[in-house]
């Protein structure tokens, strides 16, 4: 039974039916206080290598993947980050060590946000094929998924693996804001998993990019895709590295 108050929910709600007042339109605004805001950055250029070769397993940042971190860690610097994590792998940890050090905090790491396993395609394989356009290797491009490489995880465990620990960071950080740096498979089929996407190389992560995330007990928000602009404008065009 419904009160008979001036302020009963009923009549609250037939007022606002009833107002003639104009609603302004909602937008995304810049609340976090009951979500975590997640910025998921690909590493820097890593390093060339010899396929097979021992670094060929953890090759850090190339030159112009520490230029690119110097970068993206300028283009940073207003915001505010509680906290900076990373994989395990070499070229991660350098291109979030700056973002960590600039706010006098340490890099937490996550093996599980490391890149896709790749099987009988890891060290340097899978890079040796895609650059000389192995016949297999462009069969299995096609299918858009990380299924049918020899000896690797497959598309729906690493899906599961990443979205595991990103969904325990934003437990952890709620309010917060922080930086996950991993890899262009890792954040590419995070987000295809958050968009209801079936294809995982549906998108071409550019090194150091930044994917922007707000998750609450609601779910995801996706905010941002692939922001490279502290490089290059990627409407425009590519415009030679700022160093």
């Amino acid at each position: 039974m419904f009160t008979d108050t001036p302020h009963s929910a009923l009549e609250v709600t037939s007022a606002l039916m009833d107002s003639t007042t104009a609603v302004p339109q909602p937008t995304l605004g810049a609340d976090t206080t009951n979500s975590c805001e997640i910025l998921l950055i690909r590493h820097g250029r890593s390093a060339d290598v010899v396929p097979g070769s021992p670094e060929s397993a953890d090759p850090p940042l190339h030159t112009e993947g520490v230029a690119q971190a110097a970068l993206l860690a300028d283009r940073l610097a207003p915001k505010t980050l509680h906290a900076v994590y990373s994989s395990h792998l070499s070229r991660a940890r350098q291109t979030a060590q700056p973002l960590a050090a600039a706010r006098g905090l340490e890099v937490g790491v996550f093996n599980d946000l490391e890149e896709v396993r790749l099987g009988d395609w890891g060290h340097g394989e899978f890079r040796r094929r895609a650059s000389v356009a192995d016949p297999e290797f462009m069969a299995w491009v096609r299918t858009g998924r990380w299924d049918g490489i020899p000896g690797a995880e497959g598309d729906q465990a690493f899906r599961s693996r990443v979205s595991a620990v990103v969904n325990e960071l934003a437990l952890r950080h709620r309010g917060e804001s922080i930086a996950v740096v991993a890899h262009g498979g890792t954040i590419g089929s995070y987000l295809a998993s958050v968009l209801g996407i079936h294809r995982s190389l549906w998108m071409t992560v550019e090194n150091t990019s930044i994917s922007a995330v707000r998750i609450s007990d609601d779910g995801p928000t996706v905010v941002a895709i692939n922001d490279c602009h502290h490089l290059y404008d990627p409407v425009v065009g590519r415009a030679p590295l700022r160093l």
